[in-house]
């Protein structure tokens, strides 16, 4: 699977929408568009009809190729439980979204790993500036404020994704412990992201566990003691032999 994490101000902006695209993806009916799941599912469920249009303009904008997120949809309709799902959901954002995939894989990473207790919205500030600079020259420039409001957007999407906590404007770190369901997929999902599975076992997107290839490698030694994968290491050599052919035949099985 050949994914580019793209930018959008639109998704930074509106948020993850967790639970909002959990029930979407609970009700899922493939015979439906996206526009008409969203008008069956979310339609007069939300404070104002202008956030309903805020929430499906960004859902859409989201879902504008449908078939890679077929995983995450089966995991919600086979009722995996809203927590586990968002690890799963906090995957696929933070592969395919900038500047989140950056800020989640690189520094929040670092600085997780060098033990830092706070964060705030002016600490994340170079870090942006760093990757609206990798945008290249013909991008349009964000204000003063616009950088401001960026930097506290990726702090709260953070949040909404379980990698930090603090409704107040300094953020901690939060713990992430993940399901063996959910680590199962993310061998899968990250194996179909990387192209194979070897490289799924040095891939930066188990950062957005906090996982570094130690902790993958204790993981997924969890998995092999439980016959759940074959997982074999000599020397500096491992293979892993996943049980499924797709993240969505195991979205399938470990959700059923």
């Amino acid at each position: 699977m050949n994914i580019r994490p793209e930018w959008s101000q639109r998704l930074l902006r509106k948020g993850v929408l967790v639970q909002e695209t959990y029930e979407l993806f609970a009700a899922w009916d493939d015979a439906l568009s996206v526009a008409d799941n969203l008008k069956s599912t979310l339609s007069g469920k939300h404070k104002t009809a202008g956030w309903e249009r805020e929430v499906n303009a960004t859902l859409k904008r989201r879902l504008r190729d449908i078939d890679p997120v077929r995983p995450l949809i089966a995991l919600a309709k086979r009722g995996m439980p809203l927590t586990d799902w968002r690890d799963c959901l906090r995957l696929w954002i933070g592969a395919t979204e900038e500047p989140f995939h950056d800020f989640a894989t690189g520094w929040l990473f670092d600085e997780h790993e060098k033990g830092r207790y706070q964060i705030r919205s002016e600490d994340v500030r170079p870090v942006f500036e760093k990757a609206a600079a990798a945008r290249g020259t013909k991008a349009k420039p964000l204000s003063e404020y616009g950088q401001l409001r960026t930097t506290r957007d990726l702090l709260r999407m953070a949040v909404e994704l379980g990698m930090l906590a603090g409704d107040g404007p300094a953020k901690t770190f939060a713990s992430i412990a993940m399901s063996d369901d959910v680590t199962m997929f993310y061998a899968h999902m990250v194996s179909e992201l990387e192209g194979n599975s070897t490289k799924m076992l040095s891939s930066r997107l188990w950062r957005l566990a906090y996982m570094a290839p130690t902790d993958v490698h204790v993981a997924l030694l969890r998995l092999h003691q439980y016959k759940r994968l074959n997982y074999e290491v000599a020397g500096n050599i491992a293979q892993v032999g996943l049980p499924f052919k797709s993240a969505l035949e195991c979205a399938e099985r470990v959700a059923a």
